[in-house]
């Protein structure tokens, strides 16, 4: 776990055996590599240019750490087997933009949970709580290349995903807007994104 000291100063880390775990996960690098894998954008608001970004690490571990839960709690065991875990892609200085790369199933999958999330963030109960038809169209029609098992991944993550606390601390830092790549990543073309408003409502109480 980390420390108070270790987060804000580096005090105690053990650099050796992060370094260590680093070099004995080649797997999961080849594994990546090998993946078809989608842009997943989050823009935050309040980052000053000025200053560090004192959060990155909250926000980093955060959503690596509930892609995982995400993927243990809502997909099947072969499903979960088969995910390669989601890893930065780019922080662009400044504008509170940050980008992950990902598989397309449980990208989507963690942006319903985030939904979910927000839902219970804004203390708000009401129809869009629930799996509907609409919903499952959106993502039908945005992502044709999600696959059928993701209906059931996403009724799991929409209701009973476990790690909304997690989740809103992270809306906490002025998380406003969640984008995901229409087709897998290239570095050779700009993205295609899809705003996945439909699924998630970030605004914050008091916002018009």
């Amino acid at each position: 776990m980390t420390g108070f000291d270790e987060y804000w100063m580096g005090k105690g880390l053990d650099a050796d055996a992060v370094w260590g775990v680093f070099e004995s996960g080649r797997g999961y690098v080849a594994k990546v590599e090998s993946s078809t894998l989608y842009l997943l954008r989050l823009t935050f608001e309040g980052h000053p240019t000025n200053l560090p970004l004192f959060d990155f690490e909250a926000i980093y571990k955060t959503v690596k750490g509930t892609f995982h839960d995400v993927k243990a709690e809502c997909f099947a065991p072969s499903a979960y087997d088969s995910a390669a875990p989601i890893f930065l892609h780019r922080v662009d200085r400044g504008s509170g933009i940050f980008e992950f790369l990902g598989q397309l199933d449980p990208v989507l999958t963690w942006v319903v949970a985030l939904g979910g999330a927000s839902v219970w963030y804004r203390r708000i109960l009401r129809e869009d709580q629930n799996f509907d038809d609409s919903r499952l169209r959106f993502l039908r029609e945005n992502f044709p290349n999600a696959s059928p098992d993701l209906k059931m991944a996403y009724m799991q993550a929409w209701s009973t995903f476990a790690r909304r606390r997690a989740l809103h601390k992270m809306m906490e830092q002025d998380l406003r807007r969640v984008e995901v790549s229409q087709e897998p990543h290239s570095t050779s073309a700009s993205e295609a994104m899809v705003d996945v408003e439909p699924l998630i409502q970030l605004k914050h109480d008091g916002d018009v």
